[in-house]
C-alpha cells in the first residue's frame, strides 16, 4: 500500500531522469566527445561522471519509492530530507556554476530549475505529511 505519494512521484521521476539521463549520453554526448580533441583520460572521466549521475538518480528513486511504500516514520522522513539537500545542493552547484561561466545562460536552466524545485516542493510536502 502507498503510503506516500509525494515520495512516489519524486521517486518514480528518479527513475525515469537515470533512464533518460544514460539514453542520452548514449544517443548523443558520448559519440560526441568521441569526435572531438579532447584527450582519453577527460573523455573517460566525463564518462564516469555522467554514469555517477545516473546511478545516483538511481539510488534516490528506489530510496523514496521504497519509503512511499512503507509507514511515515522518522527514518523515512531523514532519507527524504537528505534526497532534498541533495537536489539543493545539485542544483546550486548548476547554476553556480552555468550562471558564472555567462550570465546569459540563466534561461538555459530554467527548465531544470522548475523541475529540481518542484521534486524538492514534493518532498518538503512528503515530509510534512501526517500519518493517517
Amino acid at each position: 500500500m502507498i503510503r506516500n505519494y509525494f515520495y512516489l512521484v519524486v521517486g518514480v521521476f528518479c527513475l525515469l531522469s537515470a533512464v533518460t539521463h544514460e539514453i542520452n549520453g548514449f544517443a548523443t554526448v558520448f559519440p560526441a566527445l568521441s569526435n572531438t580533441n579532447i584527450d582519453a583520460e577527460s573523455r573517460i572521466t566525463f564518462n564516469y561522471l555522467w554514469h555517477i549521475i545516473a546511478t545516483e538518480n538511481v539510488v534516490m528513486g528506489i530510496a523514496l519509492v521504497l519509503i512511499a511504500l512503507r509507514k511515515n516514520d522518522n527514518a523515512g522522513k531523514f532519507i527524504a530530507l537528505f534526497v532534498m539537500a541533495l537536489l539543493v545542493v545539485r542544483w546550486a552547484s548548476i547554476a553556480f556554476s552555468t550562471l558564472t561561466a555567462n550570465w546569459a545562460n540563466f534561461t538555459k536552466i530554467l527548465p531544470e530549475s522548475a523541475i529540481m524545485w518542484a521534486l524538492i516542493l514534493l518532498l518538503w510536502l512528503g515530509a510534512r505529511k501526517k500519518e493517517q
